[in-house]
Parts: C-alpha cells; structure tokens; sequence
C-alpha cells in the first residue's frame, strides 16, 4: 500500500476517502432504492468481497505502472491509471451476496395491462 500511496502521491487519509466514496458508489450503483443502498452499505460480507476486488484491481495498477519506475511519469498519470484500474469494480456484482438484499430491476416498462376488442 505505501507504493501506492508513493506513486500517488497523497496521504493514507486522502486513499481512505478516496476508496471510502469508491464503496459509497459502488454500492449506490448495485441499488434501486435508498433501504436496499443502507443495507448494501453495512453488510460486512459484500464489504468484504469489495475489499478483495479492490485488491485485485490494484494490483493490476502495481503491475501496470511498474514499467514505468524510471520514467518522466506524473503522479497525476498514476492517478488516472488508477482510477481506470479501480472504476472495473463498477462491472462486476457478487450477486449471491445481493441477491437477498437487491430487488431485480425491471426490464422493460409495461404500457398496457389489457387490450380490450369491442
């Protein structure tokens, strides 16, 4: 974690906000309304199963910019490579952890519920 942070360049409070509003939307984006956002919030198995993901997805972030240790690289270039790296968490879902808590969303829009010949 302190490479991270190094080629970052920010404090472990600055990637503890950072990756406190990431689970924030994450768990946003997986929820239709506010009850089922509080519940996937405080679960501590989806928190759980976040924080691996994360781990994997930073890792994917070591391995990509160790390339470029020697090189005229920015820490707002790292930034952005990171925020590419972590916003995959944004594709995936641990749908049997959600499944109890999450409602499916609705497919399609239903327009009439009865036609009626005369």
């Amino acid at each position: 974690m302190k490479t991270i942070l190094q080629k970052l360049a920010i404090s472990s409070e600055e990637y503890e906000t950072i990756i406190g509003k990431l689970y924030s939307s994450w768990c946003e984006s997986v929820s239709t309304t506010n009850k089922e956002y509080q519940q996937v919030l405080i679960n501590r198995s989806i928190n759980k199963w976040f924080l691996i993901e994360l781990a994997k997805c930073e890792t994917e972030f070591l391995e990509t910019i160790h390339f470029y240790d020697n090189s005229n690289v920015t820490a707002e270039d790292f930034q952005r490579c990171h925020l590419k790296c972590i916003s995959k968490l944004f594709n995936i879902r641990p749908m049997a952890l959600l499944k109890n808590i999450v409602k499916p969303k609705a497919k399609g829009v239903r327009v009439f519920n009865a036609i009626y010949i005369n």
